[in-house]
């Protein structure tokens, strides 16, 4: 049965609950008050939309995302590392001005991380190329078997 919305009231949905990740970095979990340190008030009041809750699920998916590409580079996030952390700490600040549609305006922490990474690991994964190597496009030819060679010669057929 649908929930109908009386007009003038607020619709009552249940609370919705995400479902745990296996992504486990490893560290010291970063805390809203670490990303609160890198903001005005004002602007942290703002991108948080005051509530915890939103801070920690944009730090979860920072960390995603960096885990991600750090394990590309054939690293592991490990939130202890200052570099890491650091990394983590711009990304969620892009990853709350993204939930409020604000691109741009975090456009700039964006590519503040990616040049981090750049700088500390030498590398950044292109859009364009492939996680892995493609597949081998030829086929090797099996070896010869003797009774193979005799039955084309039988037929007068040879390669």
């Amino acid at each position: 049965m649908e929930t109908m919305a009386v007009p003038g009231e607020p619709l009552d949905l249940p609370d919705e609950q995400e479902p745990e990740a296996e992504f486990r970095p490893f560290g010291t979990p970063v805390s809203p008050d670490e990303v609160a340190a890198r903001l005005s008030a004002n602007l942290y009041v703002q991108l948080s939309d005051g509530s915890d809750k939103a801070v920690y699920a944009a730090v979860r998916r920072a960390e995603v995302y960096v885990g991600a590409v750090l394990s590309y580079l054939g690293r592991t996030l490990d939130l202890d590392d200052r570099v890491m952390r650091e990394i983590v700490l711009m990304q969620t600040v892009y990853e709350l001005h993204m939930a409020l549609g604000h691109e741009e305006a975090g456009r700039e922490y964006r590519i503040q991380a990616k040049n981090t990474i750049v700088a500390a690991y030498g590398a950044f994964p292109d859009s364009d190329t492939a996680s892995r190597p493609e597949p081998a496009a030829a086929v090797v030819r099996p070896p010869e078997s003797p009774r193979g060679a005799a039955l084309r010669r039988a037929r007068g057929f040879t390669l």
